[in-house]
């Protein structure tokens, strides 16, 4: 199969602000915000990734909180661009990574689901054709047209869910997501995702369930402090089903 993500050396780090400066502040104490900047301490969230991901792998990311998972997924996903190394990815990326991520508060469930769309590379006739069974997945009945700031948390997961996966994105990133919800939007979640991986999706998973990742990976990386610690296979990282 052929790759479809490739991480080379890749490195991304945060500074870590002490103190908050407004334009006023910064004028009024020009010499301590010189001090302060030439102190500055920074977190590395991802410490020499090398990864690569075949077309069509199904992988489980799984490590600490803190170890950086979900920031391997937004350099994955595009949202981080200030990094050092190489990341290549060859395919149409579908995230999922935080409820409400994407969605702008204001705006209703139809109308986020235009925006969502075109910001992941559809035109919103494309959309306008996914509409019915983007409101179908979601369930959530006359809430539909209404300010999204009005949702619950459930509400939102279910609409999130329904827009990255009615896309038939060619990559797939998930965090956490399927934890949020009642039974029935497991099950429909566990339908529309194996029905995903069935046509070729790729797939990386971040969960703290290992019998999510056992279920839909086949294929664990391991991350500790943001360093790569374990890739294999899934019964070798995780160990046999007790």
């Amino acid at each position: 199969m052929a790759t479809i993500i490739e991480l080379r050396n890749l490195t991304m780090r945060f500074a870590i602000e002490r103190r908050h400066y407004g334009l006023k502040n910064i004028v009024l104490h020009l010499p301590q915000y010189i001090r302060d900047r030439a102190a500055i301490q920074w977190f590395t969230a991802l410490d020499n990734i090398d990864l690569s991901i075949r077309r069509g792998e199904k992988v489980g990311l799984i490590g600490h909180n803190g170890c950086g998972k979900t920031t391997l997924l937004s350099v994955i996903g595009g949202v981080y661009r200030r990094y050092s190394g190489i990341v290549r990815v060859h395919g149409r990326v579908s995230m999922m990574l935080a409820l409400g991520a994407g969605f702008c508060s204001e705006l209703s469930g139809r109308e986020n689901i235009v925006l969502n769309g075109v910001l992941q590379g559809k035109t919103r006739r494309e959309m306008a054709a996914l509409m019915d069974d983007i409101i179908d997945f979601a369930d959530i009945g006359p809430f539909i047209d209404s300010p999204v700031y009005q949702y619950s948390s459930g509400m939102l997961a279910r609409l999130g869910f329904g827009i990255a996966t009615a896309i038939k994105p060619e990559i797939l990133l998930v965090d956490e997501v399927m934890a949020v919800g009642d039974a029935n939007f497991a099950g429909k979640c566990e339908k529309r995702i194996s029905g995903l991986l069935a046509g070729g999706t790729t797939l990386i998973l971040v969960s703290h369930s290992m019998a999510d990742i056992r279920k839909y990976c086949d294929r664990v990386i391991r991350l500790d402090h943001g360093r790569l610690v374990d890739d294999g296979h899934t019964e070798q990282i995780l160990g046999p089903v007790s």
